[in-house]
């Protein structure tokens, strides 16, 4: 069954939390998110917001210890921004991050993947 996704508010950025089969924690940026995240979009926003502030080492691009990912339009199709050298773990995360990543489990590991097409579910 494929996971319907949507985007809470097209035409503004919207970063939210996920976690991969292997437990590492990762990030999409500015496109649509899982539908039953929408529910949880208040929550969402404060983990991203209190990420940026109190870690904005995650952000920085070399070197960047989060699988993130970012989509450029409406189109669920999310690409990879770099490689982590040493990922984050779900569990290595503040529980601000952990609590809203929890919700949304990939089905696979995020792996050596460079691009993520989300229209057929999660891949």
């Amino acid at each position: 069954m494929a996971t319907v996704l949507r985007h809470p508010r097209p035409g503004l950025t919207w970063d939210w939390w996920a976690v991969d089969t292997e437990g590492f924690l990762v990030q999409f940026s500015g496109g649509p998110a899982p539908e039953y995240l929408l529910a949880q979009v208040n929550r969402v926003d404060a983990a991203a917001a209190w990420a940026e502030e109190h870690r904005p080492a995650w952000f920085n691009p070399d070197p960047q210890p989060l699988h993130a990912f970012s989509c450029d339009g409406e189109l669920p199709t999310y690409t990879r921004n770099g490689v982590p050298d040493s990922p984050l773990r779900l569990s290595a995360a503040p529980a601000v991050i952990t609590d809203v990543a929890a919700m949304v489990e990939l089905k696979r590991a995020v792996g050596e993947t460079w691009t993520i097409h989300l229209d057929d579910g999660w891949v």
